[in-house]
Order: C-alpha cells, then sequence, then structure tokens
C-alpha cells in the first residue's frame, strides 16, 4: 500500500450542498477501493494564479490517502469526468506504509479535533500576549532594515563599478 495526496480546485460557484455530494463520493471511492481516508482537509476559497474556465478563485481541497496505483487511477477519471473539479494533482507521499502507523495516525487526528473547546480559550489569552510581543519584535525589525546601508553589500554594488572604470582606462 501507497500513500497519496490530492490536491483539487473545486469551483467557487458552488454553494456547501452542492460541494458535499462530490466530497462524499471521494471518499467513497477511497473505502470501496480498499484504501484509508488518511486527512480530508478544505482549504476554502482562495485566488488562483491564473483563471482556469474563467474562474479567478477555487475551493482548494486536500485529501490525503492510503491505496494502490488502481485507486488513484479510479479518483483522477471520476476528477476528470466531474465538471465541478477545475484542477487535481496527485502525488505519491511514500512508496511503502505501515497501515498501523497511519491507523494511528487517523486515530491521533480525530483525538485532536474533539479537544478544541479548551485549547481555543487557551490560545485566545494567548493571542493577546502574543500581539504585544509581535508588536515589540516588529519595531526590532524595523531597526534592522535600516542598519544594511553600511553592510558590504552596497560596497559589492559599488565594487564592479570601480572595475568597469579600471578596465575602461
Amino acid at each position: 500500500m501507497r500513500r497519496y495526496e490530492t490536491v483539487f480546485i473545486v469551483n467557487p460557484e458552488l454553494s456547501e450542498e452542492q460541494r458535499q455530494p462530490l466530497f462524499d463520493k471521494l471518499k467513497d471511492l477511497v473505502s470501496e477501493d480498499h484504501g484509508m481516508l488518511v486527512k480530508f482537509d478544505e482549504w476554502g476559497h482562495k485566488r488562483l494564479a491564473y483563471e482556469i474556465k474563467k474562474n479567478p478563485r477555487g475551493y482548494y481541497v486536500l485529501m490525503e490517502f492510503c491505496g494502490d496505483g488502481a485507486l488513484v487511477k479510479e479518483i483522477e477519471r471520476n476528477m476528470r469526468l466531474d465538471d465541478r473539479v477545475l484542477k487535481y494533482m496527485t502525488v505519491l507521499k511514500d512508496k511503502t506504509v505501515d497501515v498501523e502507523a497511519v491507523k494511528g495516525e487517523i486515530e491521533a487526528a480525530r483525538e485532536q479535533e474533539s479537544k478544541p473547546e479548551p485549547t481555543e480559550q487557551s490560545a485566545g489569552e494567548g493571542e493577546d500576549k502574543g500581539d504585544s510581543e509581535s508588536t515589540e519584535t516588529g519595531e526590532a525589525q524595523v531597526s534592522e532594515t535600516e542598519v544594511p546601508e553600511d553592510t558590504p553589500e552596497t560596497g559589492e554594488q559599488e565594487e564592479p563599478n570601480n572595475d568597469t572604470r579600471k578596465n575602461g582606462a
């Protein structure tokens, strides 16, 4: 069994109700072909580097799964036939996979999803402190950017000019 990662872009004009059947179909394909869905992460709406089918934006999704080459071909065939999918790309992450380790990873991810309430409250308090620290470091970064006038980089830029004068003389 191999581990794959597929990133695909869905038409951004689709509502949640229209996207969900596509996502369910892809998840079912993995389980039907004796694969394991490790991760299904919806990244959301993002701006594309270039227009795809006249869409400047897309809805990005990451699907990480374990299976064989036949499973990858079937998933890509379904994406190619479905007009809701604008682009997709599948990458082989690992040629050999320890099935028990992957199952443990899936369980750990599920446990993290079930515990977000306490971490969100403590993270919210930490964010206030983090903002004040980032402001202090931001001021330090500004002062560092002012210093480069005396760095050797400006001296290196001047040397080629001097070399051209020597060659021309």
